[in-house]
C-alpha cells in the first residue's frame, strides 16, 4: 500500500460521490470499496433488473503532479445488460485500469500525451458553501457507460421474437420496365 495515512485512505461502505478539492487535492484522496449500480441513475436504466445488486470492486485516487490532477480509477466485476437480440442477460467483464487528467485550463493539456483523456475542472467542479467539490460519482459513471456497448448482443444467440404472419415477398421490377410504365403514363 502507498504511503498514504489511514486518515487519507477511505474505506467506507457508503461511495463518497463528491470530492471537496479545497482538502483533498494536495494531501490526495483514495477510496475502495464496492458499489453496485444502484448507485447511478443514468447507468441503472441499462442493467438487468435482477442483476443490480451485483457488488463491482472500485478504487479511486486522486494524486497531484505537476500541478495537474489526476484521477485513477481501477474496475473488477461484472456489468449485467440485457441482450438486444434475445433479450436474456449479458455479462460485460471489468476489469481494468484507467486515468483521468483534471486540467485548470486547457493549455495543460500540451503537456499531455495525445491518448491522456481529460476534463476541464472548470466544466465538472461544482461549488457549494465556498468548497470545491469533484463530482466523483458522475466521473466514475461515465467510465462505467463508456463499457458499455450502444447494442449489446451475446456473439451467438437467436431472436426473442418469432415471425407472426407471412411476409409477403414483392415482385422485383426491371427500371426498364418501370420506366416504360412511366412513360405510358406520360403519353395517356
Amino acid at each position: 500500500m502507498t504511503s498514504q495515512t489511514d486518515s487519507q485512505i477511505l474505506n467506507a461502505s457508503s461511495f463518497p460521490t463528491y470530492i471537496v478539492l479545497d482538502k483533498w487535492e494536495d494531501a490526495g484522496f483514495t477510496w475502495e470499496g464496492e458499489i453496485t449500480p444502484t448507485v447511478f441513475s443514468r447507468l441503472l436504466e441499462l442493467i438487468e433488473a435482477s442483476h443490480r445488486q451485483v457488488p463491482i470492486k472500485l478504487r479511486c485516487e486522486l494524486t497531484k503532479k505537476d500541478n495537474i490532477n489526476w484521477l485513477h480509477m481501477s474496475f473488477d466485476g461484472v456489468l449485467w445488460v440485457e441482450c438486444q437480440r434475445c433479450l436474456q442477460p449479458l455479462d460485460i467483464e471489468l476489469d481494468y485500469e484507467t486515468k483521468l487528467a483534471l486540467l485548470y485550463d486547457e493549455s495543460q493539456s500540451n503537456h499531455l500525451d495525445e491518448e491522456i483523456d481529460f476534463v476541464l475542472l472548470d466544466e465538472v467542479v461544482e461549488s457549494k458553501q465556498q468548497q470545491r467539490l469533484l463530482p466523483l460519482g458522475d466521473l466514475v459513471e461515465d467510465e462505467l457507460l463508456l463499457n458499455v456497448p450502444l447494442s449489446a448482443k451475446h456473439d451467438d444467440c437467436e431472436m426473442a421474437v418469432d415471425q407472426v404472419g407471412e411476409i409477403e415477398e414483392e415482385e422485383e421490377q426491371s427500371p426498364f420496365a418501370a420506366l416504360a410504365a412511366l412513360k405510358d403514363q406520360l403519353s395517356d
